[in-house]
């Protein structure tokens, strides 16, 4: 029998970049993939512990994750949709609305590979050269799109969207996604402008802040009427049981959460300004400081902290800038100790 696979193949799939997570190697300090270091809460850890032996049953809990994550967030369970991870509320988002899509570069490469993978059109648009927001470029581009991506704080840069301008954004009624999956390192949200928009869908994540990264436990907020139609495209137990209970225990003990969350803040202005004796770095209000290694390649850095068993998430350039880029993680005070010393080995 013969079988041509390109032929059975849809086209797009051959142009989709696989996503790639940062490196892990076990007793090496991982700084690559923004989590959180502290890990989570022992209520979490201990919760997972005593429900090992429930796994044969379908997860049932998610009314109750919908109505701890509205407490939280201050709103109402019908503003909650869960999901596994906010890498499904991507898709999601995207599954229920017709595109084009519209997102700005450099940012969280999700939004394109969704994108990629569902068929969808999509558009980017350069940030400023010092990776602030272009809002009159991006207003002007939003015209050309249905659906608008605006990652805040963002990834890889660090930098926030000013409330102003998400709102004249919101103003043009288009659905308009908000990841704010670096919330808690910031401290501002959008959430207070769902009053006035229902086209406002924001994402979360109980990876950074929670210390959840390897359960995948995310939530949208929105209007009851989107949140609906998120679900009626989500696959049915997409939040596997362990992701609900652990979430319901994270939420229990937020002040364990925020305690670490002011910790990794005052390291994080700590690194910003001993990597900024060596390096241009920018400002960031999220768990993560961006660098362009010069004098350095990212590649040559990334091997230079790896011979010191610490991992850095190497990026190299963007398109249509300058500079060749490195992202590390604000580990714990100890970690962010020995990340400083190993650099002092490496740049006189």
């Amino acid at each position: 029998m013969d079988f041509e696979l390109r032929d059975k193949v849809k086209e797009y799939v051959y142009d989709i970049d696989t996503y790639i997570p940062g490196e892990m190697v076990e007793d090496y300090i991982k700084l690559a993939s923004n989590e959180n270091n502290y890990g989570p809460s022992p209520r979490v850890v201990e919760t997972l512990r005593e429900y090992a032996d429930k796994v044969n049953i379908y997860p049932y809990r998610e009314g109750e994750v919908r109505e701890a994550v509205a407490e939280y967030c201050g709103l109402s369970r019908e503003n909650i949709a869960a999901g596994n991870g906010s890498d499904e509320l991507i898709e999601l988002v995207l599954k229920v609305f017709k595109g084009p899509v519209l997102y700005f570069n450099p940012t969280f490469g999700e939004y394109r590979i969704c994108s990629q993978i569902l068929g969808e059109r999509f558009y980017s648009i350069n940030l400023e050269q010092d990776f602030s927001f272009p809002l009159d470029r991006y207003l002007g581009k939003a015209k050309e799109a249905n659906i608008l991506f605006l990652c805040s704080p963002n990834n890889p840069t660090g930098t926030a969207i000013s409330l102003g301008d998400i709102k004249k954004i919101l103003e043009l009624g288009k659905p308009t996604v908000v990841d704010e999956a670096y919330f808690e390192f910031c401290g501002e949200t959008s959430a207070p402008l769902l009053r006035e928009y229902d086209n406002l869908i924001i994402l979360r994540t109980f990876s950074k802040a929670f210390a959840l990264g390897g359960l995948r436990a995310g939530y949208a907020i929105s209007s009851p009427e989107v949140v609906e139609l998120l679900y009626k495209v989500r696959q049915p137990f997409s939040v596997n049981s362990f992701a609900q209970v652990a979430a319901l225990a994270a939420l229990d003990d937020v002040a364990f959460m925020e305690r670490n969350v002011e910790k990794i803040k005052e390291d994080r202005e700590m690194l910003y300004k001993k990597l900024g004796g060596r390096f241009r770095v920018y400002e960031s209000d999220a768990n993560f400081v961006l660098l362009d290694s010069a004098p350095m390649t990212s590649q040559e850095l990334f091997k230079r902290l790896y011979e010191k068993r610490i991992i850095v998430r190497k990026l190299g350039g963007f398109p249509g800038f300058e500079g060749d880029y490195t992202r590390i993680t604000v580990g714990t005070s100890e970690e962010n100790k020995k990340l400083i010393k190993a650099l002092d080995g490496i740049i006189q």
